[in-house]
């Protein structure tokens, strides 16, 4: 697997990008997968907590267990993506109420580094994807049931 620089992640995500966020964390997050993993595992508690504040029906739990995958950096040297766990909610956003959510989640994750929004129809759910330019990616869908989760990019392993 090779990761996508950020001239070509921007491009790839140009035309389906929402309203931009600000960017208020240097990106990179950490110097290596250790500390990009501390600091979006943070981040997806934020927006899982924001979700449980504005709609208490629904309350998160680890549904299934992380894993990792090769990647390339930029340099030509291995690192390491990281899949976190997937949050689940056994129950999905209100009927109604999915544009409520949706903007939850997005402004959860302000100032973040996230951006780039992007809303994919699935008939009566929702599903958003966020992007940040270390290649990490932030997920939220509601159908049957809701779930958030949280790709970090290429990173180096610790010394």
């Amino acid at each position: 697997m090779r990761r996508l620089g950020v001239p070509m992640l921007t491009l790839a995500v140009a035309g389906c990008a929402g309203a931009p966020f600000p960017v208020a964390v240097p990106e990179p997050v950490a110097a290596d997968r250790a500390g990009a993993v501390e600091y979006y595992t943070r981040i997806r508690h934020d927006a899982t907590a924001a979700l449980s504040r504005e709609f208490p029906e629904m309350q998160f739990r680890q549904s299934s267990r992380g894993t990792t995958g090769y990647c390339e950096l930029p340099d030509g040297s291995a690192g390491t993506t990281v899949f976190l766990p997937t949050q689940l909610s056994d129950r999905p956003v209100p009927a109604g109420q999915l544009e409520r959510a949706a903007r939850v989640f997005e402004e959860s994750l302000a100032g973040s580094g996230f951006h780039g929004s992007r809303s994919i129809p699935v008939g009566t759910g929702l599903e958003i994807r966020m992007f940040a330019a270390d290649g990490s990616v932030i997920s939220f869908g509601s159908y049957v049931a809701a779930t958030v989760g949280l790709t970090v990019g290429c990173y180096p392993e610790p010394p």
